[in-house]
């Protein structure tokens, strides 16, 4: 049986990058990945994962919007926040092999990123003040 989110209709992918050999960037992307899992979590949008390249150690991250007013929240907290913005050209539709082959984050990221992503998106959900620029 396949997971119930292979049902879902409205998707839009991010690419991440997680590099091994940088680690301030790998820093920023698992902040950007918490900011974006709070996100979701705020707007009632399912995340999953999945590796886009491992060369280039890029993650795919996949979100699944249980109405349009929750997607247009999720963006709204995207675009608004330093961390996660980019150009809309960059958010991308996710083809339906990669919605098949997501999973949850927590299976998909390393195991030090899925640490600091959970405290991050838990300090933001719990209104850590100036955290959501």
């Amino acid at each position: 049986m396949p997971p119930f989110w292979h049902n879902e209709e409205d998707w839009l992918v991010v690419i991440e990058f997680l590099r091994r050999d940088d680690e301030e960037d790998r820093a920023r992307g698992t902040e950007a990945i918490g900011y974006m899992f709070a996100f979701a979590q705020m707007t009632d949008t399912r995340m999953l994962a999945l590796v886009g390249d491992p060369q280039a150690d890029a993650y795919e991250l996949l979100f699944s919007f249980s109405s349009p007013a929750n997607k247009a929240e999720f963006l709204r907290l995207f675009q608004s926040n330093e961390e996660t913005r980019c150009e809309d050209d960059m958010i991308l539709v996710p083809r339906q092999d990669e919605i098949d082959a997501a999973q949850p984050i927590a299976l998909v990221l390393p195991a030090d990123v899925m640490r600091e992503v959970t405290v991050i998106a838990t300090m933001l959900s719990e209104g850590e003040p100036g955290t959501i620029q």
